[in-house]
């Protein structure tokens, strides 16, 4: 039998072995989402890193025309960069066949701590399905990390792990799902049920997203089910 396990931040992960499990980032708000949109919108990939001084060397790299820098701090774009991490900026148009040199608060640094795994994916609500697929046809155990908010627990991140996990229940046994973790997920998800949109809008990022004007993100990353990809994250950059 296979084990599914939440952690409801990355700081979890350090005594946890990763060898053959598949961990699925969630950073509802909003890396996951702004990469699944952006590689749907046919993006070549996404290559993650923490610093934006490094980012920008790593652009060199390639040919311009061919590359973009995208990426936030306190959830506005990086100085000097091309776009920042609203899903609603990486329109096909802006992203087809590029390169995305991304670099975010949670999501990246979420991605350094995973590396050891089998098998990385990203997840949101925007693809939720199309991961809950993927989880079901996994034959090994199964690490759901939410990325939280600068080490702190985040509502979004954990209700949409909890869809996931209300999702899998014909596949995992109840022994598994009741997890104090997967428990506690399950139940806030149930609290709103499919009300997204107002998941995101009382946790505290969505209201700090709000307060800056970015409401029309939030109704974005509500959308459930919007795009049918997986995105994984393998030999440092995220593609499908």
């Amino acid at each position: 039998m296979k084990n599914l396990e939440t952690l409801f931040i990355p700081e979890e992960i350090k005594n946890i072995e990763l060898t053959g499990k598949l961990v699925v980032i969630i950073d509802v708000l909003r890396a996951s989402s702004t990469i699944v949109t952006a590689l749907a919108n046919g993006c070549h990939g996404f290559i993650p890193i923490l610093s934006p001084d490094q980012a920008k060397k790593k652009a060199q790299q390639f040919e311009k025309e061919r590359v973009l820098l995208g990426g936030e701090r306190e959830g506005t774009k990086i100085e000097g960069f091309d776009l920042g991490n609203s899903p609603r900026e990486y329109k096909r148009e802006a992203v087809k066949d590029k390169t995305i040199i991304f670099s975010t608060t949670n999501g990246v640094k979420t991605l350094e701590i995973v590396k050891g795994a089998y098998r990385i994916i990203i997840g949101s609500f925007l693809n939720l399905q199309a991961v809950c697929k993927y989880c079901t046809n996994y034959k090994g155990d199964i690490l759901l990390i939410c990325a939280g908010k600068e080490g702190r627990f985040s509502l979004e991140d954990t209700a949409c792990a909890g869809m996931l996990i209300d999702s899998l229940k014909n596949v995992f046994s109840d022994t598994c799902q009741e997890s104090d973790a997967n428990l506690t997920a399950r139940l806030l998800y149930e609290k709103f049920g499919n009300n997204i949109l107002e998941i995101l809008r009382k946790s505290q990022h969505g209201q700090y997203l709000e307060s800056i004007g970015l409401d029309e993100d939030l109704k974005f990353c509500s959308q459930l089910d919007f795009f049918r990809i997986v995105p994984i994250f393998k030999d440092g950059i995220i593609s499908i």
